[in-house]
């Protein structure tokens, strides 16, 4: 799967859990949690997404807030994970 369909599949993602927030609008390199609002509890249902959408697993250490600075970096891990 190219970088450009995981990211347009999270950004559907996105658009379920974040409602308020514009996704053709998102700048993937943006800090999410600044600038679009996400938490901890928001990741983590993006991630649960995540999970059943791309057929990954996400570990422990990858539940982090801190993990990830933006959208970018989101995108990185399922594609790490997807290879």
């Amino acid at each position: 799967m190219e970088k450009n369909e995981i990211k347009a599949k999270l950004l559907e993602i996105v658009e379920e859990e974040l409602p308020d927030v514009e996704v053709d609008k998102i700048d993937t390199g943006a800090a999410f949690a600044d600038e679009y609002g996400v938490d901890s509890v928001s990741l983590i249902r993006m991630i649960v997404d995540a999970e059943q959408t791309f057929n990954v697993k996400f570990d422990d250490r990858e539940l982090a807030l801190n993990r990830y600075e933006n959208f970018d970096d989101f995108i990185e891990v399922i594609d790490e994970k997807l290879q």
